[in-house]
């Protein structure tokens, strides 16, 4: 079993903290997309819509950073540690991949509402995709949460 390194501990603790910071974004983006009604017969809440923009450009800017701290960092260390843990490290890593895939996706629709198009179908697509994201993503924080407890 490798050593870990002082600034691993520190490291780690700061990753920790980035999810617990993450999770309450993605709670706040959940709520805005709560908020967004999606059926022709309305008109859009801008405010709601607006919300929904903020929380998602501040989280499409945080994750990638995250994701490449906690690779270079928490990720690296374990790996070291067990063939088991190496074999988490590397999952999270895929995972790290398939989420930068749904938050392009995301991201691709929030740069359609803010065009102007179809109104109702844009809402649809925003709260489908935003939805889809903060599952998957709160899903990989809870499960690295879980399984790194000892090292968070």
């Amino acid at each position: 079993m490798a050593a870990l390194a002082p600034s691993f501990w520190t490291e780690s603790k700061a990753v920790h903290n980035e999810h617990q910071a993450l999770l309450e974004d993605l709670n706040e983006l959940d709520l805005a997309l709560d908020g967004l009604e999606c059926y022709s017969e309305v008109f859009a809440n801008f405010a709601t819509a607006g919300q929904v923009l903020a929380c998602g450009e501040r989280v499409a800017k945080l994750l990638p950073r995250h994701f490449g701290h906690e690779e270079e960092t928490l990720l690296s260390g374990v790996a070291k540690i067990s063939p088991d843990l190496a074999e988490f490290a590397g999952e999270m890593r895929v995972q790290h991949g398939h989420l930068r895939a749904r938050l392009a996706d995301f991201c691709q629709a929030l740069e359609h509402l803010r065009a102007g198009d179809d109104p109702a179908e844009t809402l649809c697509e925003v709260k489908e995709r935003g939805k889809m994201f903060t599952c998957e993503m709160r899903s990989h924080v809870e499960l690295e949460e879980q399984r790194l407890k000892g090292f968070l």
